[in-house]
C-alpha cells in the first residue's frame, strides 16, 4: 500500500457534481475547496449527465473536474460511465495518492473506483452519505428490493474492501459494524457547513428587504423546508399537521423540487393543498445556493419532517448557521445534530399531533425562536464549520 505524504494528492470521486446541487455534491464541492486552499492537490471526477456540460472544467479556488461517460441516466448509461472511469483512473492513478469516494459505494461507479484504486495500490476512502446505502433488503434499506441481483452483491463486496470508511452518524457507524467492518478501519467525520456564507441577517431591515425581494408576508410568520419533495423527507405529514392547526398568523414555503425522484411526492403535495384549499402554502422550487441563503435570512423557522434516517443533514446545518431555530423528527442523524429545547425541538417521525405542537410553540414565541437560533448559530461554528472538518480530515491524512 502506498505511503500517504503530508501534501497528497486526493481524487474526489463523486457521481454527480455542480451544477447539480445536492448535499452530497455540496459537501464534495466544500472539501474540494478547503483541501485545496490547504495546499493538498484535488482533483473532482465525476459523470457528465447531460450534453451541455463541460468534459473538463477548473472550479474556484482552482481544482479541476473531469465529466466523464456517455451522457444519459439509462443502465446503460451507468455501464458507460463505470468504464469511462476505468480508463480515466489507469491513465491518471500515478497522480494520485488517495481516491475519496463520495457516496455511492455500491453502486457502479463508486464500486469501480474502488476496485480499481485497490488493484491501483491507492488508499481508499469512502463516504457513507445516507444510512441503509449499504442495505438492499430488510426495514434499514434505504431503497429495499425483493430481489437482490447477484451484481449487486458482488459490488457490496467490493465496497467492503475499503479502507477507510467515513461515519458522519452514529447511526452509520452502527451499521457499518453490523456488516462486520472492524472499528479501527471507520472514522467518524460529520458533514459540515460553510458558516462565512451561511449566516443570520445583519438586521431587520435585511430581513424585510429580502422577503419584499422574494413577495413574502412581512407580517407573518415564515417556517421553511428546504430539500427534496420526496416520501422519505415527511412532507405528507407536515402537510396534514399544517391543514389540522390551521396557522393564521404563518405561512410555509416549500424549497425544491421532486425531479428525477424515484419517490417524490411532488404531485400529490400539489393536489393535497388544491383539494383542501390551503392558501399558506407557496412551493417555490429548486433554488440555486445563493437564492437558498437569501430564503433562509428571510424566514423565521425551519422545519425537516424526514421518515427515513439521514446523514448530517445539511439543509439543517445551513439553517442552524442562519440562526433559525430547528424542528426535525427524532431520528438518526436529525437526533445527532438538534437538541431538543436547546437549539430546537425533537419529535417522532409521522406523529401529527406532536408536529403541530411544535409547529405552534414556536411560531407563538419570538423570544424562544431568537434563544434556539442563537445556540444554534454557536453549535455549527463551534462543531461543524468547514474549516474544523478540513482540518479534522487532514489529520486523518496525515495519520495514513
Amino acid at each position: 500500500m502506498a505511503k500517504i505524504k503530508k501534501q497528497s494528492s486526493v481524487l474526489m470521486v463523486i457521481e454527480r457534481f455542480s451544477p447539480i446541487i445536492g448535499g452530497a455534491e455540496t459537501q464534495c464541492f466544500q472539501l474540494s475547496s478547503g483541501f485545496f486552499k490547504k495546499g493538498i492537490k484535488v482533483t473532482v471526477v465525476t459523470k457528465r449527465w447531460f450534453e451541455s456540460l463541460n468534459k473538463e472544467e477548473t472550479f474556484k479556488p482552482g481544482f479541476k473536474v473531469f465529466r466523464i461517460g456517455k451522457p444519459g441516466f439509462s443502465r446503460l448509461n451507468d455501464y458507460c460511465s463505470g468504464f469511462s472511469l476505468t480508463i480515466f483512473l489507469v491513465k491518471n492513478f500515478r497522480a494520485f495518492d488517495i481516491f475519496y469516494i463520495n457516496g455511492g459505494l455500491a453502486n457502479i461507479f463508486g464500486s469501480t473506483a474502488i476496485l480499481l484504486g485497490k488493484i491501483l495500490g491507492k488508499k481508499i476512502i469512502a463516504k457513507v452519505e445516507t444510512p441503509g446505502e449499504l442495505f438492499f433488503s430488510g426495514p434499514k434499506a434505504l431503497s429495499p428490493k425483493k430481489f437482490v441481483h447477484p451484481l449487486i452483491k458482488l459490488r457490496l463486496d467490493i465496497a467492503k474492501k475499503t479502507d477507510f470508511f467515513i461515519a458522519q452518524t452514529l447511526e452509520i457507524k452502527e451499521q457499518l459494524l453490523e456488516l462486520k467492518i472492524k472499528e479501527k478501519r471507520i472514522r467518524f467525520i460529520t458533514n459540515s457547513v460553510d458558516t462565512d456564507f451561511f449566516d443570520p441577517p445583519k438586521s431587520e431591515n435585511e430581513k424585510i428587504a429580502l422577503r419584499k425581494k422574494w413577495f413574502l408576508p412581512e407580517k407573518k410568520i415564515v417556517v421553511i423546508f428546504c430539500g427534496r419533495l420526496a416520501k422519505r423527507k415527511g412532507l405528507v405529514y407536515l402537510l396534514d399537521a399544517w391543514y389540522k392547526e390551521r396557522f393564521e398568523k404563518a405561512v410555509l414555503i416549500l424549497v425544491g423540487s421532486g425531479e428525477n425522484q424515484s419517490d417524490s411526492v411532488e404531485s400529490q403535495l400539489k393536489k393535497t393543498i388544491e383539494e383542501r384549499k390551503i392558501k399558506t402554502v407557496y412551493f417555490l422550487g429548486s433554488k440555486k445556493r445563493e437564492e437558498v441563503e437569501e430564503l433562509l435570512k428571510a424566514s423565521d423557522i425551519f422545519v425537516y419532517p424526514s421518515i427515513h434516517p439521514e446523514g448530517t443533514a445539511l439543509s439543517v446545518l445551513e439553517a442552524m448557521a442562519v440562526g433559525l431555530p430547528i424542528i426535525v423528527s427524532d431520528i438518526g442523524g436529525l437526533e445527532d445534530v438538534v437538541e431538543n429545547d436547546k437549539d430546537g425541538f425533537l419529535f417522532p417521525p409521522k406523529n401529527i399531533k406532536a408536529l403541530g405542537s411544535v409547529l405552534t410553540k414556536l411560531i407563538d414565541k419570538a423570544e424562544l425562536r431568537n434563544d434556539f437560533g442563537e445556540n444554534g448559530r454557536n453549535k455549527v461554528l463551534c462543531n461543524y464549520s468547514t474549516e474544523k472538518i478540513v482540518d479534522d480530515y487532514l489529520k486523518f491524512f496525515d495519520s495514513l
